[in-house]
């Protein structure tokens, strides 16, 4: 398999050629390889930290960047889960090797974000009638297999990461839904994840059926969330924040990884909350709000039970006018129900044990010092602590699942108590 690969770049309405990656000999332990901007795209972006870069650990320049492993940005466009699964039995059938390399090169045709690998780009046949959702949700995770068997085209329908199976759709002006990569964008009103449980247990059951009611509970709590999702039989339906339809065309907005802003390209390695809010506050246009933001966010999974917190679950979002925050809430679920005992990966400097919230207070002011002041950090966290006091009656108003109301009862009134005990001086 090819030593080079390019990766596009969705600015200003087209696919542009923004940088390659060179992978060296894979006998070196020093040097995995390089990454160099494309000149001519460097003319139009030079010193672009935004979408128009691969990373904003990358911004655009006319230098060579050494690479010691596979980059982060990289491993954000892999197929993960699932749709690794099926990349790979691709490759085998092929008698391909199956490295993180070619994967990259066969897989990362349409990830989520603004960007791609040119040479896993093949040519689509055109989706032309499409499927209704009821299709979809009468057949599950298996819709795919059966599309498949009817010779329906599904290019880019499985290009996206977690362990659950997902569905990449996009949805005609007719209702009718198209795999993500054989439908047009001229044809194209809204982009959709469709997601399954993770399992065959009713566990894995509830963790899906109570994701989109999650999601109204962060809304009422404050919190920054994107459009509604809605659970029907077993399918979870999430429109994406990703693309948007702007005057009649498809604009694809960047999204980085919490891993690839902290340059971690390890699968499931553990991060420390104090570096990653030092990153993000480098990086967002508002550094208070997202800092607060993502704090505030980690109160709500303690609260309510969703330890699932690794560096692909929160993400940078990076808008076509260049600003870069904080991506809306997304994949935030009851994950105390989760039969695979999922633990935190992402973890302030007091864990394991109990998050230590005065402990949290001081180490954004030794690690950001002016960026939020005690005397303006500490009545935020106050504040949210007594909005979360309500967060079992607003569970129950929106539809949580009543035993796990009553699981994590505990969690939240112990999460309200502590940031409701936090005193400025």
């Amino acid at each position: 398999m090819s030593s080079i690969c390019h990766i596009e770049a969705f600015v200003a309405g087209r696919w542009q050629v923004a940088a390659r990656l060179e992978r060296r000999d894979a006998q070196r332990t020093d040097l995995w390889g390089w990454l160099e901007y494309e000149p001519p795209y460097t003319d139009e972006a030079l010193g672009a930290r935004d979408l128009r870069a691969v990373s904003v650990r990358y911004p655009v320049s006319y230098g060579l960047e050494r690479c010691g492993s596979l980059p982060a940005f990289a491993v954000d466009l892999l197929p993960q889960g699932e749709a690794r699964r099926h990349v790979l039995a691709r490759l085998r059938r092929d008698g391909r090797e199956t490295s993180d390399w070619d994967v990259l090169l066969a897989g990362a045709r349409n990830p989520v974000g603004n960007l791609r690998v040119a040479e896993a780009v093949t040519p689509a046949e055109e989706s032309r009638d499409g499927v209704t959702l009821g299709e979809i949700v009468e057949r599950g995770d298996a819709f795919r297999a059966w599309a498949e068997s009817q010779q329906l085209p599904m290019t880019g329908s499985s290009d996206t990461g977690g362990a659950s199976p997902k569905l990449l759709m996009t949805e005609d002006a007719s209702g009718c839904l198209h795999a993500d990569g054989a439908l047009p964008d001229e044809r194209a009103f809204r982009h959709l994840l469709i997601k399954f449980p993770r399992g065959r247990t009713q566990q894995d059951a509830a963790v899906l059926a109570n994701e989109a009611p999650y999601l109204e509970v962060l809304r009422a709590l404050g919190l920054r969330c994107g459009a509604p999702l809605v659970h029907q039989a077993g399918t979870l339906v999430v429109p994406r924040f990703d693309r948007l339809r702007v005057d009649g065309a498809v604009v694809r907005l960047g999204m980085e990884s919490a891993y690839s802003l902290m340059g971690v390209s390890e699968a499931g390695a553990r991060l420390s909350f104090e570096a990653l809010l030092e990153q993000l506050a480098q990086h967002v246009d508002d550094p208070a709000r997202d800092v607060l933001e993502l704090i505030l966010r980690d109160a709500a999974a303690l609260a309510l039970g969703n330890p699932d917190n690794h560096g692909r679950n929160t993400s940078l979002l990076k808008h076509a006018d260049g600003r870069v925050e904080l991506s809306p809430v997304y994949d935030f679920a009851p994950m105390c129900l989760d039969p695979d005992l999922i633990v935190r990966q992402t973890r302030w400097r007091t864990e394991p044990g109990d998050v230590d919230w005065d402990d949290v207070v001081r180490a954004v002011s030794e690690r950001l010092p002016g960026l939020l002041p005690v005397d303006v950090l500490v009545p935020a966290l106050r504040s949210f602590g007594e909005r979360l006091g309500a967060a079992s009656e607003i569970m129950r108003d929106v539809g949580v699942d009543r035993d796990l109301v009553t699981r994590v009862e505990p969690r939240i009134r112990a999460t309200s108590a502590a940031l409701c005990a936090l005193r400025a001086g």
